[in-house]
């Protein structure tokens, strides 16, 4: 297998995503990706929760919804987690950005001297929780919400003429299955089955077996125990 990861209609290859941090320390995240058992939103709450350094629990997202984030893609064609991820990514840097400088000129600093880690805030030689540190950003003040935008560099399809880069990348992919055959009656057990996936790095191991598995899984329900019904063939 070899699968390009975007969408040929190249205008999709778009996405938003809306942050709030509220003086309590808490976030909220909402982005345009809709979330159907494929672990779409746990992986979008990693992104941000790395991004801060704090803890998956902290990030509370809600519904998808044209409310907060417009115009949103179809989640599909394999990029759901590519295009909302780094929306999402876009505002928790604008807002971090901002942290950043205020954190600077409140205790007169260098920017470089601050560090998030583990729910902490490093300044200097001083270590601020990060509940505390965004009460004292609040309290000066400082913006604490960002919308985020992400668009797929370098890619491009002419459909009529069939010329272009429609892909950003490639995943790639094999399987291999040991099958017992009853060549009388058409009963059939598999074995065994070997799958080998090219994901990069992954946000998330243990779901990406899972989609992995359950494709496989799928694929070969679909071609085993369903009837295919073919329109004839025009010349």
């Amino acid at each position: 297998m070899k699968f390009g990861i975007s969408f040929t209609a190249t205008w999709y290859n778009q996405a938003g995503a809306l942050i709030h941090i509220y003086n309590d320390g808490s976030i909220h995240l909402n982005h345009g990706g809709t979330e159907m058992g494929q672990g779409l939103n746990t992986k979008i709450a990693q992104i941000v929760a790395d991004a801060f350094q704090v803890d998956f629990e902290r990030i509370k997202i809600t519904k998808t919804t044209t409310e907060k984030v417009p115009n949103t893609s179809a989640t599909a064609a394999s990029s759901g987690t590519d295009l909302n991820g780094m929306a999402a990514l876009d505002a928790a840097d604008q807002i971090k950005d901002r942290l950043i400088k205020f954190a600077a000129a409140h205790w007169g600093v260098q920017e470089t001297e601050i560090k998030f880690l583990s729910n902490m805030v490093y300044v200097g030689e001083e270590i601020v929780p990060f509940n505390e540190f965004i009460k004292m950003a609040y309290m000066q003040r400082t913006q604490l919400s960002a919308t985020g935008f992400y668009k797929t560099p370098n890619i491009y399809w002419d459909r009529a003429a069939g010329k272009g880069n429609p892909f950003y990348y490639y995943a790639y992919g094999a399987a291999c299955s040991e099958v017992l055959i009853d060549t009388l009656t058409g009963e059939y057990r598999i074995e065994k089955t070997d799958i080998l996936h090219d994901v990069g790095r992954s946000l998330n191991p243990i779901l990406d077996k899972g989609q992995i598995e359950g494709a496989f899984i799928q694929g070969m329900g679909w071609l085993t125990s369903e009837e295919l019904w073919w329109d004839k063939m025009v010349n």
